[in-house]
């Protein structure tokens, strides 16, 4: 009740009008190796990455408009000045009227192009950063800075929907800088990824085994 629901191609819409009674909730959950984007009553566009859950009203009611959010997402948020939007995840909150970004008693200001990131100490601080390696999925594109080995198979393996296996764990801590086409062959992304020297990785079934050369 409250609003249409229309699919197409990887995408899903909601579009109504009504702003009373019962708020109903929908989950939207994006499997390993998947990508979907939903657009939410207000017109909200939210693109879905791989693993990750979003949990929304059907339709918004009150004083704010508040999701849920799971894993990754890249939101273009619909302009609404009376009802700030906020995304709850499991360590903050974060909200696109004001660009203010909290944890528990903690708040930061961000400007485009800064970060907000909560250290292993649990404090909340900012710093500036290039962007783009950051949503470049939603692009079609993997964009690695100078990031570790371990890293760069988590996103991969989530993409993919395959197992790293690291025989040496200090093959983790191999740092590693590139851009890879997202949707290119898996075989070629591994043997983009044995340019960097030194490094082996044999696919077998859904893993993939990781030596040095």
């Amino acid at each position: 009740p409250g609003a249409e629901i229309h699919t197409a191609k990887e995408r899903l819409s909601y579009i109504g009008r009504q702003q009373t009674g019962k708020i109903q909730y929908n989950i939207l959950q994006i499997p390993r190796g998947g990508e979907y984007s939903v657009t939410l009553q207000d017109g909200t566009v939210v693109n879905l990455n791989s693993a990750s859950e979003l949990r929304y009203p059907v339709r918004f009611a009150g004083t704010e408009r508040k999701v849920f959010l799971t894993g990754e997402a890249y939101f273009q948020v619909a302009k609404d000045k009376e009802h700030p939007f906020v995304v709850v995840t499991g360590e903050a909150e974060v909200e696109a009227l004001g660009t203010s970004f909290a944890v528990a008693d903690q708040t930061v200001i961000l400007m485009p192009g800064e970060q907000g990131v909560v250290g292993t100490d649990g404090n909340l601080e900012k710093k500036k950063v290039d962007v783009f390696p950051y949503i470049a999925w939603k692009e079609g594109k993997f964009v690695f800075r100078k990031r570790s080995l371990e890293e760069v198979m988590h996103i991969i393996s989530r993409w993919y929907n395959v197992e790293a296996v690291f025989q040496n764990e200090s093959l983790k801590k191999v740092s590693f800088s590139g851009n890879l086409k997202r949707y290119d062959d898996f075989e070629h992304i591994v043997s983009m990824l044995e340019m960097t020297g030194g490094i082996r990785f044999k696919v077998e079934g859904r893993k993939i085994f990781i030596t040095e050369k």
